[in-house]
């Protein structure tokens, strides 16, 4: 692609071309070799490489910074990836332990508090059943599903996506908003990387025990 046509390309996507948004996404992103490797040799749990692949994605679509064609689209894409491994390396770093969480968040023009028992993240058991009961309760449809799939039943987006006959990039998201939603009632602030999570280091094996137990 030429310079124009890469600026073009993110323009649209930006603007909301789902066909754009798909080249981008499968060219720059998941099949590109580079950010492959870079999140191979970066990041060594193959699910947090997904998650941290799909919210660079997001980011670069959503953000305003101008791609002005002087370097290429990959390059540009390989930064803002760089930046997402960032921000989930010290996600990892920042683990809270035993407290009481108030959530307050507006749901459907509503003001809603509730109040959740979190209980040392860093503990390797946890009832992760019950604690994911809990937290899917304060997430809206079709966010729900969504995240649901990509965390109990550890699907990944595509197979996701396929399930629910949905598009990658919708999918992606929805688990986006999702992620988004329960990290804003657990107090993140808006610097934080509240797509990276908001517990300790990940282990080996992720799942729903870790996914909760970090969260």
């Amino acid at each position: 692609m030429t310079p124009e046509q890469e600026i073009d390309l993110l323009n649209r996507a930006r603007g909301g071309d789902e066909t754009a948004r798909e080249q981008l996404y499968v060219n720059y992103f998941s099949e590109s070799r580079q950010i492959r490797s870079l999140l191979a040799r970066e990041v060594r749990n193959p699910s947090d490489r997904d998650d941290i692949l799909h919210d660079a994605y997001l980011s670069l679509v959503r953000s305003r910074a101008e791609f002005r064609g002087e370097s290429k689209l990959q390059t540009f894409v390989y930064r803002v990836v760089q930046i997402a491994i960032l921000q989930r390396h010290r996600s990892a770093r920042s683990a809270r332990e035993d407290k009481m969480v108030r959530l307050c968040f507006e749901f459907d023009g509503e003001e809603r508090q509730r109040e959740l028992a979190i209980r040392d993240f860093q503990f390797e058991e946890v009832d992760a059943d019950a604690t994911a009961e809990k937290l899917y309760t304060f997430i809206p449809e079709p966010l729900r599903t969504a995240f649901r799939l990509r965390v109990s039943e550890e699907l990944s987006y595509e197979e996701i996506a396929a399930l629910t006959d949905t598009p990658i990039n919708t999918v992606s998201t929805r688990i986006f908003k999702a992620r988004a939603l329960l990290a804003r009632m657990f107090g993140a602030g808006r610097n934080s990387d509240s797509t990276a999570g908001l517990g300790p280091e990940r282990k080996e094996k992720v799942g729903k025990k870790d996914y909760f137990a970090r969260h």
